[in-house]
């Protein structure tokens, strides 16, 4: 079992709940040293454990590509890793951070691994973790790089690129399926809603352990391919996982949107790969 973004979180806490399930993990990580620290936390409590750290930065088309050509031989793919509110930042590869990583880094991290999971034959479940703000996010392309509005952007477009992914491995080895945390305390929720402790006394509020559950509801349970699970309680804010219903907004522009994606990345990959001009050798000589 492979999880992106399990140093931490709901991610971190996904990656305890598997191991106490006995399975092996491989911790996907940006930042080592904080991937190393979570890995001996978990080495603690379970001594005896598979537990093992590979580097991805979602953010760099270039660790992508590094990471796909090592791709541990998994069962279970799990894309959890984000970010939240980074306006102005960008991606190593010059997108919003935002978007650049919660859905272009996972969208050309999908098209990099799943052919090649989809040769070994063995049975993947390959789950991308969404947010319930997806429900009320809308495209424009003409400013779909713009950070503004960019965190319910990027998970409205990733639950559009699940969709389009279980249509296209329907009849593979891959099953994929859509997860969300709902109203989860963690480090994203903790910038989006503020002081979370103090409202956690008022409204329902789950914990990062509930929110992690959603994984493990999955491969219990085996839902229809395309399927979202989240909490089953406030519209899917919080509470335990259960099969949720899809949002419309996920099921409708989802061949331009990947049309457009394709050529977005095309375009800046062909960017970063041409020559210097002779202008700028001569200037980087002197």
């Amino acid at each position: 079992m492979l999880i992106t973004g399990a140093n931490s979180g709901v991610g971190f806490k996904t990656a305890e709940t598997m191991v106490y399930l006995g399975a092996a993990v491989v911790m996907a990580c940006r930042n080592a040293e904080k991937a190393a620290a979570a890995r001996e936390k978990l080495l603690a409590e379970y001594p005896t454990a598979k537990i093992s750290v590979t580097p991805l930065d979602l953010a760099d088309f270039s660790s992508i590509d590094a990471f796909a050509e090592r791709l541990p031989d998994v069962d279970v793919f799990i894309n959890n890793a984000g970010v939240f509110h980074r306006r102005g930042e960008k991606t190593k590869d010059g997108f919003d951070l935002v978007m650049g990583t919660n859905y272009l880094g996972v969208f050309y991290l999908g098209e990099k691994v799943l052919p090649k999971l989809a040769e070994r034959g063995r049975e993947v479940a390959y789950i991308n973790t969404i947010s319930i703000i997806h429900k009320v996010a809308r495209v424009n392309f003409p400013r779909f790089d713009d950070s503004r509005g960019a965190y319910a952007r990027s998970k409205l477009c990733l639950a559009r690129y699940s969709r389009y992914l279980a249509e296209e491995y329907g009849d593979s080895n891959i099953r994929v399926y859509m997860s969300h945390p709902g109203i989860a305390l963690t480090p994203i929720a903790a910038h989006f809603l503020g002081g979370m402790n103090a409202l956690s006394k008022i409204v329902p509020i789950n914990s990062a352990e509930k929110s992690s559950l959603a994984a493990a509801w999955i491969l219990a349970n085996e839902p229809p391919v395309g399927s979202v699970v989240g909490p089953n309680k406030l519209f899917g804010g919080w509470g335990y996982p259960k099969l949720n219903r899809t949002c419309r907004r996920a099921k409708r522009d989802i061949e331009p949107l990947i049309e457009f994606t394709n050529k977005t990345i095309e375009a800046r990959s062909a960017v970063s790969r041409a020559p210097a001009s002779a202008e700028g050798r001569q200037e980087n000589v002197v």
